[in-house]
């Protein structure tokens, strides 16, 4: 087992926890090494020091909620688990190169004319989708295998190895297949972007080898079938962002982003892949009644 392996576990927890205490010493207990371990190991295998990986998830996943969120820049601060403002400001402008506020502005003019152009050029992409439903998805326990790189990179190897895992711990079928995507590509570059490769299982297990186990928390998402190659998936999130205004009595998360595929076998050449894209949501302080709404 590599060192990357290794840490698994560690990634995920740091993934579900960025507002917590993330320090050297609070890591390493939580991995079982010393700090200065735990420092070597995760150089050698992550490329970053375990403090400027959580910082940099932290501001990542902070620049995100400033173009998709509503919420005050201070808050998201906070959110993302920098305890003072000025830490905050000071490491987002190490990453972006100005101020959160700056960054906002600046960001969701810049979104917003990218967004229209990108919609105009998918009127002829071989793909359908069906209208966006308000979903509550329950609470999931998963077998993983990460890949960092270019979303469109991702091989389908993955899903392979996932079976031969499966098969040897005698799972039973059918198989539900996952995909989660943990970064948005305007905000963290293509190289280190996170994408989880997953297996729907009965329950925790203690990871081994190049598997890990997460939990999904689930909770009410904007789910929309998308029919077509998995090639045109890209272009489907580009479509289905408009929609979700629809649901007024919540609010876009974005983030992870799920997609469930509706196939026994994961594999790029099938052109006619059934695919749920699986946004998710958070309810707004003042909800309205009625039933949920499907837009599309």
């Amino acid at each position: 087992m590599t060192d990357w392996e290794t840490l698994t576990p560690l990634l995920v927890y740091i993934q579900a926890n960025l507002d917590q205490d993330l320090g050297l010493a609070a890591l390493g207990s939580r991995a079982d090494l010393s700090p200065a371990h735990l420092q070597r190991v995760f150089k050698a295998a992550i490329g970053e020091t375990p403090k400027g990986y959580v910082t940099r998830l932290r501001v990542e996943r902070a620049a995100f909620c400033l173009l998709a969120h509503e919420t005050a820049v201070a808050e998201i601060g906070a959110q993302c688990g920098f305890q003072r403002p000025e830490t905050f400001i000071r490491a987002f402008r190490r990453r972006f190169g100005k101020s959160p506020g700056a960054y906002r502005l600046s960001g969701r003019a810049g979104a917003a004319v990218r967004a229209r152009e990108r919609r105009e050029a998918l009127t002829d992409l071989p793909f359908e989708l069906s209208q966006t439903r308000l979903i509550a998805l329950r609470p999931t326990h998963l077998a993983f295998r990460r890949h960092v790189g270019p979303y469109e990179a991702v091989p389908e190897s993955l899903f392979d190895e996932l079976e031969r895992w499966a098969v040897r711990r005698r799972l039973r079928g059918p198989r539900i297949w996952i995909g989660i995507g943990h970064d948005a590509p305007g905000t963290t570059q293509a190289a280190q972007l996170r994408f989880d490769a997953a297996l729907v299982v009965p329950g925790p297990f203690e990871p081994s080898g190049v598997i890990g186990y997460q939990l999904l928390a689930g909770g009410p998402h904007a789910v929309t079938t998308h029919v077509g190659p998995y090639e045109t998936l890209g272009a489907a999130y580009a479509m289905i962002a408009p929609r979700l205004g629809a649901f007024t009595e919540y609010e876009p998360v974005w983030l992870p982003a799920l997609e469930v595929y509706h196939a026994a076998r994961i594999s790029v050449r099938f052109a006619l892949n059934h695919t749920d894209i699986c946004l998710p949501l958070r309810r707004n302080s003042v909800a309205l009644g009625g039933p949920p709404p499907m837009a599309g």
